[in-house]
């Protein structure tokens, strides 16, 4: 059987030997810019755009690579080659490529070198695993709007996508506290919609697909796709301030997101969005992802999902869908 390999610094390792040392700044500071792309039919989506974002990440907090936009290219396009073949053809594969600022003096005893500190790079991937997805698909999302804000701007630029999220985790078990199966949205400090822990979040209303302003929140690939889709479809994409308040009033809500694409959802706050079942605009803009990537994502998530259930019937443990 073929093991997965993963990247670091330089090497190619068997990937449970992508290992940090306790003195990386990634783990001691969270200082880490990450990019988290997925395959069709074991092809990597949108990798241009991908690394576009993740260079950028890389300029605006000063991480120098060894690597340039071509050397990463070939570095996630060589994993994926590799890690397909141990997966079947019907499943496809996340990749994640992440970069630290390297060692933390303090505890590496490199104090000497503090200025001249060499970032860790790493990529690896992982089986996208349906099952977290399947129901969300069928039944929508629940979203919590917890006393947890987001970040402003003059912290961290909202369009560096970065790994220093505990204000996410608080968030997100703030929302589970009230609604078990939901997952947490963000408000700014002016009380404005941001985006969810893991997923940007649309509203769709008169036929108009509205985000909030691409200046406030992480520039999303997939939000891009459906802008892309919603002009195939005679769908305006309009870009605006968005409240609470919006979401009770729109016809429908749902998230975008690399790994499923996206989702629609049916509950906020505890109060159903429309009719509280995924809409049809949500179906038609997935209808179409299907046809640019030539697959049926939800029949992928619906039989992945079964699949991967089946295969840990035997151990007795059910799954359970991560934070």
């Amino acid at each position: 059987m073929q093991h997965a390999l993963a990247y670091l610094n330089g090497e190619l390792v068997p990937g449970d030997q992508a290992v940090l040392p306790v003195s990386d700044a990634g783990i001691v500071q969270g200082a880490t810019v990450s990019e988290t792309m997925r395959t069709f039919g074991h092809q990597l989506f949108r990798l241009d755009e991908h690394l576009e974002r993740f260079t950028d990440s890389l300029a605006m907090v000063g991480f120098e690579l060894d690597l340039d936009f071509a050397g990463l290219s070939g570095v996630c396009q060589d994993l994926v080659s590799h890690n397909s073949i141990a997966i079947d053809t019907e499943n496809d594969l996340g990749l994640v490529l992440f970069a630290t600022a390297g060692p933390y003096a303090t505890y590496s005893g490199n104090v000497a070198g503090a200025t001249e500190t060499v970032p860790t790079v790493c990529a690896h991937t992982f089986p996208l695993p349906f099952e977290l997805w399947d129901q969300v698909q069928t039944e929508g999302l629940h979203l919590v709007t917890p006393s947890v804000r987001q970040l402003p701007g003059t912290c961290i630029d909202p369009s560096i996508k970065h790994r220093s999220r505990l204000h996410y985790y608080l968030a997100d078990r703030e929302a589970k506290r009230i609604d078990s199966g939901a997952r947490a949205v963000l408000l700014d400090d002016q009380g404005r919609l941001t985006e969810t822990t893991a997923a940007s979040l649309l509203l769709v209303r008169d036929n108009r697909i509205l985000s909030p302003p691409s200046t406030s929140v992480l520039p999303s690939i997939s939000v891009a796709v459906i802008a892309e889709l919603a002009e195939q479809l005679d769908l305006e994409f309009i870009e605006q301030d968005l409240h609470p308040d919006d979401v009770v009033q729109a016809a429908e809500a749902l998230v975008a997101s690399t790994p499923y694409c996206l989702a629609p959802v049916t509950r906020f706050n505890d109060q159903p969005v429309g009719s509280g079942r995924p809409g049809p605009i949500s179906d038609r803009l997935l209808g179409a992802w299907d046809q640019l990537v030539g697959l049926d994502i939800r029949k992928q998530i619906r039989e992945g999902a079964e699949s991967r259930r089946g295969a840990l019937v035997p151990l007795g443990e059910p799954g359970e869908q991560q934070a």
